[in-house]
């Protein structure tokens, strides 16, 4: 499962560099009335942006600082890395009260994700990367000792051991500890976008780590996002078309630890160790909250697996790359 704001930066940014080839001027050009805005920012360790067409440039800078605003708010409370976040906090006193209600929210969609997927997707798992990034950080891990520290951690890997409430969130064990990373950029995706939706518009796609359209481009063209290619590091393996709905990518390159790259952020919750099935996971869904933790989850899974998850969901497309380069479309 994805905790390192590196995987963002490695994957999203190529993607951004073709969704901003969007052509906004033939656009302006065609719906006059129309302009084209963008903001440039970095949130939960990641490049984020915003892009939107309106017809009225303050009204659209206005739009955007209340929408950056809503990112620092969510940021002060997912964040893995500002001390003072509510995360932060559970992870370091092991118990919040009075949590805020985005926070118990996100807790219950993420545990309902997990039991959706039986597991594949934990929250649980940072103390995972606690431990390969400390234990890679000046020298290569022992293998001697490696599956008893593994047997340690994973009894501390357990989602069914948050106990979740809007008056207290806590976990059962002493020394576990949570990262959102693989479903906080989605759902601050989302928070964004209901804001936008609610402003009236619809010429918009957000990037807060996950990409959401609320609608075609002002010309009526989909927005391109460029999907990159895992075994060809600085290219393109597809050009993905959305006028509506999500779409998340995870991959193992994004951040690795030890020096031949085996060992990356994207675990199996059930093995302790970095899944390997697949080089590229890209899932498309009505909601960026959804396939943000897909694209992770579905990472440590079964092809069968995933089919069997998606049954009765058929707004929920997911394209896997193979170690061979081989795409299956699910």
């Amino acid at each position: 499962m994805a905790t390192s704001k590196q995987r963002r930066r490695v994957i999203k940014l190529m993607a951004a560099s073709v969704a901003a080839c969007a052509a906004p001027q033939a656009a302006m050009a065609m719906v006059p009335e129309s302009s084209f805005h963008q903001w440039h920012g970095y949130a939960l360790g990641a490049e984020v942006s915003l892009q939107l067409y309106h017809n009225d440039a303050r009204a659209s800078r206005r739009i955007i600082e209340k929408s950056v605003q809503i990112i620092r708010e969510m940021e002060a409370v997912f964040s893995l890395y500002q001390q003072n976040s509510t995360l932060a906090i559970l992870n370091r006193d092991g118990v919040i009260d009075n949590p805020p209600a985005e926070f118990v929210d996100l807790l219950q969609t993420a545990n309902h994700i997990s039991q959706m997927t039986s597991g594949a997707f934990d929250i649980t798992v940072q103390p995972l990367w606690q431990y390969y990034k400390s234990r890679y950080s000046d020298q290569d891990m022992k293998k001697s000792s490696f599956n008893n520290d593994l047997s340690d951690i994973l009894n501390l890997i357990d989602y069914n051991k948050i106990n979740i409430s809007s008056d207290k969130i806590s976990f059962q064990k002493e020394g576990m500890a949570a990262t959102l990373n693989g479903i906080a950029q989605g759902y601050i995706t989302d928070r964004v976008s209901e804001y936008l939706q609610g402003q009236g518009l619809t010429s918009v796609l957000v990037d807060i780590g996950e990409y959401c359209a609320l609608g075609p481009q002002a010309n009526k063209s989909p927005w391109r996002i460029g999907l990159s290619d895992p075994l060809n590091f600085g290219k393109f393996s597809h050009i993905l078309e959305i006028t509506q709905g999500a779409v998340a990518t995870s991959s193992g390159i994004g951040d690795i630890f030890d020096k031949k790259g085996y060992f990356h952020h994207l675990f199996d919750p059930q093995t302790g160790k970095s899944a390997h099935r697949y080089t590229s996971v890209t899932v498309t869904a009505p909601k960026a909250t959804l396939a943000d933790a897909l694209s992770t989850a579905f990472y440590a899974m079964s092809v069968e697996d995933i089919k069997n998850c998606l049954q009765g969901r058929p707004a929920v497309n997911v394209r896997l790359t193979d170690h061979a380069g081989t795409v299956i479309i699910i």
